[in-house]
């Protein structure tokens, strides 16, 4: 990130040059998502006229903060991580808007196979096992090229001596911890090469106090978004572009696709010309990784803290439960998971049985009947038409160059935009405000003028 903070520092003294500067630039922007809010938020405060389209009937994109009975609870992206040289955490800051240290306190570490609670030796042991994966790396990266991490892995555990009840806390640490629940992506279907190698921010992890959807209101607010017009095609000349969204065919000088990685990939998008054989060919190499919820609302708060499920077969099953009832001042527990479970819950279960499977994985963790949730909601970002996953990662032979690509804009009028398009820091919602603000610059704001950002 630091380049892209030095370069916007650097701004000449005027505001906007080439296309921003000229009056009659109009960029249409797809997405009201974080990158294409950003985007058009910096554009329209530098002067030039933007037009939003969005295919949802609500802001936000891959952020949704929905009310389950009276609690706000972020469906998609729910934490900042990182708060120094964060534009997320600079713009709330700047609209009056709290963030909050994650220390959510984690009581219970379950195994399904004993059958019962574990204690600190055994959360020490699984933190040994990703520091010492995570210290190892490098060697194994060198040993075995670019192979599936749950070689990797594998091959670490039985060097470590690593037996019994260590052996399959270990697995499930790095499997989960490190691989399905930060990736979204199946363990063995997530490239070693390039593996944990992603540039982070210092300041440790914070809450959006209310959620992420007053940061999105923020962003928006003023703009022209045209909610519920997903786009279809897109046609792009010297000249200028033309956009058919929901029924309508819309005009401007500049188009910024700010659509998942996912949706791409599907084609859902037909571009003429057509996008180039490298975007293709990295949009092929790339996927989609897959993080869901299930939220658990109840009427009164039965458990103690946060709780960690270490299944029988260590095949990722309702891995994490989040006691958020501190940070949306009700009874609340998050169910997280994502990697090959997901993917495989969420191709067969319905919305009851995904609930039920996770009452039953609580009353187990707790030995006993639990009262039944007054509210719940499931996420279903992998068949989300509009996302088709969670963000985006690195499969095996695929490379951090292959987003560099995705970063590029098609001509001088087709530019794009997204979390997965920061080579160094995707998956993050930081990612997409950066990727707003560089495609802003890119058609010459060369200085910021919104809150938050002032004088970048």
């Amino acid at each position: 990130m630091l380049p892209l903070l030095l370069l916007l520092a650097c701004s000449p003294s005027t505001s906007t040059t080439g296309p921003a500067a000229d009056p009659d630039t109009h960029v249409l922007v797809v997405g009201a998502g974080l990158a294409g809010l950003t985007a058009a938020r910096v554009l329209h405060d530098a002067g030039v006229e933007v037009t939003v389209l969005e295919a949802r009937d609500r802001l936000g994109g891959r952020t949704w903060t929905a009310d389950v009975d009276g609690a706000a609870v972020d469906l998609g992206a729910a934490w900042l991580h990182g708060t120094q040289d964060n534009p997320v955490a600079s713009f709330a800051a700047a609209q009056g808007l709290d963030v909050v240290r994650d220390q959510l306190p984690w009581s219970t570490l379950y195994d399904a196979e004993q059958g019962r609670a574990l204690g600190d030796r055994e959360w020490d042991a699984m933190d040994q096992a990703t520091t010492g994966f995570e210290r190892d790396l490098a060697s194994m990266k060198a040993q075995l090229g670019d192979v599936p991490v749950d070689q990797a892995r594998a091959l670490w555990v039985a060097q470590e001596g690593l037996t019994g009840l260590d052996a399959r806390l270990a697995t499930h640490a790095i499997d989960q911890w490190m691989v399905e629940l930060t990736y979204g992506s199946p363990v063995d279907q997530t490239g070693l090469a390039h593996f944990w190698d992603e540039e982070e921010l210092s300041g440790g992890d914070h809450f959006p106090v209310g959620g992420y959807g007053l940061v999105v209101d923020a962003l928006a607010e003023g703009l022209d978004v045209r909610l519920s017009q997903p786009v279809s095609a897109v046609r792009w000349e010297d000249e200028g572009v033309e956009l058919d969204a929901g029924g309508e065919t819309l005009q401007g000088t500049h188009v910024i696709v700010t659509v998942p990685v996912g949706v791409l990939r599907a084609g859902a998008i037909t571009f003429t010309p057509a996008l180039s054989d490298a975007r293709r060919s990295a949009l092929e190499r790339l996927d989609m990784g897959n993080l869901e919820k299930v939220v658990l609302r109840f009427e009164e708060q039965w458990w103690t803290g946060c709780m960690e499920y270490v299944a029988a077969d260590l095949g990722g099953a309702f891995p994490e439960f989040y006691d958020l009832s501190e940070l949306t001042g009700q009874p609340v527990l998050v169910g997280l998971y994502g990697g090959r479970f997901a993917r495989q819950v969420q191709a067969g279960w319905t919305d009851e049985q995904i609930v039920q499977g996770a009452l039953d994985v609580l009353a187990e963790i707790e030995g006993r009947a639990i009262p039944a949730p007054v509210a719940s909601q499931v996420t279903r970002w992998t068949s989300d038409p509009f996302s088709l996953g969670s963000y985006v990662y690195l499969p095996p032979g695929a490379s951090p160059s292959d987003i560099s690509t995705l970063a590029e804009p098609e001509g001088d009028r087709l530019l794009f935009a997204g979390e997965g398009t920061v080579s160094t820091m995707y998956g993050n919602a930081h990612a997409a405000v950066m990727s707003g603000l560089r495609e802003a610059r890119r058609l010459g704001v060369t200085e910021v003028t919104t809150p938050g950002w002032e004088g970048q």
